[in-house]
């Protein structure tokens, strides 16, 4: 409930430490308290994304997210991903 900022989330479906369902309740929480958040979720991965295209995929994500909330600039990478 004190959490206000806007949230970026990333995990992957095989993570040992984090159960998927605990990350969804937490999400769930967050949306029902106003905060908005950006879930990157990854089946493929575990607790830390190891393969070349997600962390791509990963570090363009977090950039739009930073860039959009900070109100920075992005690179181009950032830019040509959805």
């Amino acid at each position: 409930e004190k959490i206000k900022a806007p949230v970026f989330i990333a995990q992957g479906g095989n993570d040992p430490k984090v159960p998927t369902e605990m990350t969804e309740k937490f999400i769930q929480i967050l949306k029902n308290n106003g905060v908005q958040v950006k879930y990157l979720f990854k089946e493929n991965e575990g607790h830390g994304f190891k393969n070349e295209e997600n962390k791509i995929e990963f570090y363009s994500e977090l950039e739009k997210f930073l860039s959009e909330h900070l109100r920075g600039r992005k690179s181009s990478l950032a830019s040509k991903r959805k």
